[in-house]
């Protein structure tokens, strides 16, 4: 499979609106939560899912108000199955939420200051998120229900029945494959976070530190200052204190559903 450079996203979405296939779930809403450290990360659109046929394909079964998720064949063509779309198990807003909490797009501006590209930079996540292990065809419905669920799952907040559309989201998380498929790609998505921190930090190194009595002679030593300074600071932070994308993904993942009374 070839992957798209992802400065030529915006290109690409406009190209897969001409298609006449089905396209996934690719909206104004999902665009915004699509962007990660100012940088729109995603390539998926339906084409990926053809190109890179998931293994797996979840209907929505069950009935109206108890739906749940039954696996079904992926058809042998060159087509999105009817009321699916292409899903990200672990969603861009996942990763957009870790790099933001845990200071990593901080690291991302004071790199692109010295002239390595949010592009560059942010291409082997891309690659990992947008690959075809974090693809499966989805049922619509669910699809749909799905981005609210894991916002609200993220931030701790109360995930009842009462939204039906949690019943089904809930069961396909907990499906044993994509749970356990997913925290690998999480985990990987966690190692492409640290490679971009140690080639900070190991440029960051290189450059001499001003006395602090000493104001930066121009904008390019003073950018490099700050680089090194933000760098260095975020490094000191140990591990276990910095927010990752598998601290959040375990907490989508270990939601419990509410039963609200009727």
């Amino acid at each position: 499979m070839r992957w798209s450079p992802i400065f030529i996203t915006s290109v690409l979405t406009i190209l897969s609106g001409t298609s006449a296939r089905p396209t996934s779930n690719v909206t104004s809403t999902l665009y915004k939560r699509s962007v990660v450290c100012g940088l729109n990360v995603r390539t998926a659109v339906a084409e990926d899912c053809l190109d890179n046929r998931p293994l797996l394909n979840f209907a929505q079964s069950g009935s109206l108000t108890r739906p749940t998720v039954s696996r079904v064949a992926v058809p042998n063509d060159d087509e999105i199955p009817p009321g699916a779309a292409c899903d990200h198990v672990v969603e861009l807003q996942v990763l957009q939420e870790a790099m933001l909490q845990s200071g990593m797009c901080q690291v991302v501006a004071v790199l692109a200051r010295i002239g390595i590209s949010r592009a560059t930079q942010l291409q082997a996540m891309a690659n990992v998120i947008n690959g075809p292990g974090n693809l499966i065809f989805l049922d619509s419905r669910i699809n749909r229900g799905k981005a609210s669920y894991v916002r609200n799952a993220m931030a701790g907040a109360q995930i009842t029945n009462e939204v039906v559309a949690n019943v089904a989201v809930n069961a396909y998380l907990r499906d044993q494959t994509v749970s356990s498929s997913s925290l690998v790609i999480a985990q990987h998505l966690d190692a492409t976070i640290t490679a971009i921190l140690n080639d900070a930090v190991a440029r960051a190194q290189q450059i001499p530190p001003l006395h602090p009595q000493v104001r930066p002679p121009n904008q390019q030593i003073a950018d490099q200052q700050n680089f090194r300074n933000t760098v260095l600071h975020f490094a000191s932070i140990p591990p276990a204190q910095r927010i990752t994308v598998t601290r959040l993904w375990s907490r989508v993942l270990r939601a419990t559903l509410v039963s609200v009374d009727e």
